[in-house]
């Protein structure tokens, strides 16, 4: 057989089989398990991807956690802050109100002494007062002088007795 473009003949035969069972061997040997083998890494690449996803997800809930947390901890913090302040206020007010009592207890004190000391003082006065008037009385009486002396010694002893105090 002869024809324009092919031409068959046993030798032709031969090699279209041999084309086919290397084909097959090809296919066989080759061609599966290349396709195995990028099926095994597709499904590793998919499988990574899937394991990346949930990992992903899972460190965003996790921040979220996480941020819910700090949230928590700064709404605990700022009650607590809160509350010292107040204490803080309390303590102040009480130890205000301590001190305050506290003076006015010593001003009743301190006044209270000072009655007691002006006291003591107007009755030494009073005390002194009768011993010179006794003392100059007597001694006017030892005296006999006339009128005008006795004014003038008289005048003499409580001028000493103005500078003695």
């Amino acid at each position: 057989m002869s024809g324009i473009f092919l031409n068959f003949n046993g030798t032709s035969i031969l090699q279209l089989m041999s084309f086919f069972i290397l084909m097959y061997f090809m296919v066989k040997l080759l061609y599966k398990p290349f396709l195995s083998m990028i099926d095994k890494r597709k499904e590793s690449v998919k499988a990574e991807y899937e394991k990346a996803t949930s990992e992903r997800m899972e460190a965003e809930n996790l921040k979220k956690d996480a941020q819910k947390a700090l949230d928590e901890v700064k709404e605990k913090i700022a009650i607590y802050e809160e509350e010292a302040k107040e204490r803080i206020k309390e303590y102040e007010l009480k130890e205000k109100a301590r001190i305050d009592s506290e003076i006015k207890e010593m001003m009743e004190n301190a006044r209270s002494q000072i009655e007691s000391e002006k006291e003591k003082a107007r009755k030494i006065i009073e005390k002194s007062a009768v011993t010179i008037a006794i003392a100059l009385a007597s001694k006017i009486i030892q005296q006999e002088i006339d009128e005008k002396s006795k004014k003038e010694f008289l005048m003499k002893q409580l001028s000493k007795l103005g500078d003695e105090k």
